[in-house]
């Protein structure tokens, strides 16, 4: 297939988003494909070209806004193209925590403790209490733009993330904690579910950020390997299938979970996952095949969904 691979864009993840592509790419060109690769600047402008693109296929490798909250996707949509992501809709439930929170919530699913702020609220009086709170954009990455506190710098930390978006998550900080990872596919041919996961992170420093994901050395716990009763890891795959169905996914995300004593705490959902070498989307992919053979199964499933919603495969020439 000719594949059009896209990358950057307007967001804070910008540069996490060129390497991401460029494993793509590497994965793409080893499978036998034609692959064109195009970048969206900083400025978020959309070349012309991207509408009436030379190829089979779209696979939007950006993070953050303007890749993974819907709006690459409406473009792609415009191209008449099947393209390897989730759709308009879903992307925006993924990219809106607080959203999120509400769909998991009606869904019975439990997460952290949590209220939402605008710029011209004030800290409700009666906000659950907790020894430190995790301050985050409710319309952002999981990395950036977020600010551990205690009560008395809850207000200096919500100025600083009010600095990345209008809107803002306050959560409970969860202690002890695991965090645990996994990846749902849907395979649009038959509609099988796969589960990958889940993987346990051990970050290299407490409180687990950008530097720390994207630059640290990390170890994850691959599931084989993983000091969980089979009945706990059960539990969260169909946790991960239910929280997948609830935002109506059709075709790949990856869902972390919290765990602590007594509780599985959904965390959030990544509609685009990074898949830099220091990912662990990689380690994910491994229960799949390897990357290889998720990326395939991703073009293979996405263009079965395109076909099955009425668009037709491009021939080419």
């Amino acid at each position: 297939m000719r594949v059009l691979v896209l990358e950057g864009g307007r967001s804070l993840e910008h540069d996490v988003s060129l390497r991401s592509a460029g494993t793509i790419v590497e994965s793409l060109t080893r499978l036998g494909h034609e692959v064109s690769l195009m970048e969206i600047g900083m400025d978020g402008r959309i070349p012309p070209s991207l509408l009436e693109p030379d190829a089979d296929i779209i696979y939007p490798v950006m993070h953050g806004h303007q890749g993974e909250d819907g709006i690459i996707q409406a473009v792609a949509e415009c191209t008449g193209l099947a393209y390897v992501s989730e759709d308009v809709a879903t992307s925006a439930i993924g990219m809106d925590k607080a959203l999120q929170a509400a769909i998991f919530r009606d869904a019975g699913i439990q997460g952290a403790r949590s209220c939402v702020l605008t710029r011209s609220e004030k800290i409700p009086d009666d906000l659950f209490d907790c020894p430190h709170y995790i301050v985050k954009m409710s319309g952002g990455g999981s990395s950036i733009g977020i600010v551990r506190c205690d009560r008395s710098h809850l207000e200096e930390a919500l100025d600083e993330v009010f600095t990345y978006d209008e809107r803002l998550l306050v959560q409970e900080e969860v202690t002890p904690l695991r965090e645990l990872e996994t990846l749902v596919v849907c395979d649009n041919r038959d509609m099988g579910i796969h589960v990958a996961g889940p993987v346990e992170i051990l970050p290299s420093s407490p409180f687990y950020v950008y530097e720390n994901k994207y630059r640290d050395s990390n170890r994850v716990v691959a599931r084989a390997k993983l000091d969980l009763d089979e009945e706990m890891q059960e539990r969260i795959r169909r946790t991960a299938i239910r929280a997948f169905r609830a935002v109506h996914g059709s075709l790949y995300m990856r869902i972390d979970f919290f765990l602590t004593p007594g509780r599985l705490l959904l965390n959030e959902i990544n509609t685009i996952p990074g898949s830099t070498p220091t990912s662990h989307f990689i380690y994910l992919a491994e229960e799949l095949g390897g990357l290889d053979a998720l990326v395939q199964l991703l073009l293979d499933s996405a263009l079965a969904r395109h076909e099955r919603r009425g668009g037709l495969r491009r021939s080419h020439g």
